[in-house]
């Protein structure tokens, strides 16, 4: 499939995989709506749209719908992700509810809003970034992996509702890639990655995202793990 001229709203557009597949996009020729809370730290073409939003807010998100009403959008790929790491002494409600906000409300408020806009498209795709946490449970994570079990049930759920029908739903379960996420550092990461640890480099998630994307036969969820693309090795800490 040819992405150029096809339009594609992105979350988390400023940092990490949004930003990564953002580029990966605007290479092959694609308009982008780029979303994120300050979008001036985005650096790509200023052709784009630039949408400066705060996920959690329910204002910012039916101001973006509000936005782009009129707006023919051919797939929405939901990127944005928080990773809440804390042993439950120290997790707070506060910490829970801005896990499920940002991982599970965000993405559902975004796929409603803006369900007429996607059901113009012949595209039509909603694809949408999981986690390996949202199919095992890991220890000192229970905010984050509640969250993204929370979002694999939601998106997995809307495959079925529009099975043969538009939108399409993808959901790509994902395994460590090499951000900031969850407040890691991009050294210590590159470092471990270097020493055999397993993780992605961003840049081969988001070529990978492309293909996904650009292949119209997809699954409706995709595991990829980096032990099992040949970076690194992985084991469970128990």
């Amino acid at each position: 499939m040819n992405l150029a001229n096809k339009t594609f709203l992105n979350t988390g557009a400023s940092r990490g995989i949004g930003n990564a597949l953002a580029k990966a996009l605007d290479k092959e020729g694609a308009n982008l709506i780029l979303v994120a809370r300050k979008t001036e730290n985005i650096d790509l073409d200023s052709k784009h749209l630039r949408v400066n939003a705060d996920l959690t807010h329910d204002t910012d998100l039916e101001r973006l719908s509000k936005t782009l009403a009129q707006t023919p959008i051919d797939a929405l790929l939901n990127v944005t992700g928080i990773g809440i790491y804390k042993p439950l002494e120290e997790l707070k409600k506060e910490d829970l509810k801005l896990s499920l906000d940002i991982n599970v409300v965000a993405p559902f408020a975004l796929t409603k809003n803006l369900l007429a806009n996607l059901q113009k498209s012949e595209m039509a795709l909603v694809l949408t970034i999981g986690s390996g946490g949202g199919v095992m449970p890991f220890k000192n994570r229970s905010a984050y992996c509640a969250s993204k079990f929370g979002l694999r049930g939601l998106i997995l759920s809307l495959a079925e509702e529009f099975k043969g029908k538009k939108p399409h739903f993808c959901l790509i379960t994902l395994g460590s890639t090499i951000t900031t996420f969850a407040g890691k550092s991009i050294v210590e990461q590159e470092e471990a990655l270097r020493s055999g640890r397993a993780a992605f480099p961003v840049e081969w998630v988001a070529n990978k995202l492309v293909e996904i994307i650009k292949n119209s036969d997809r699954e409706t969820e995709i595991t990829l793990y980096p032990g099992e693309q040949g970076f690194g090795e992985w084991k469970k800490t128990l």
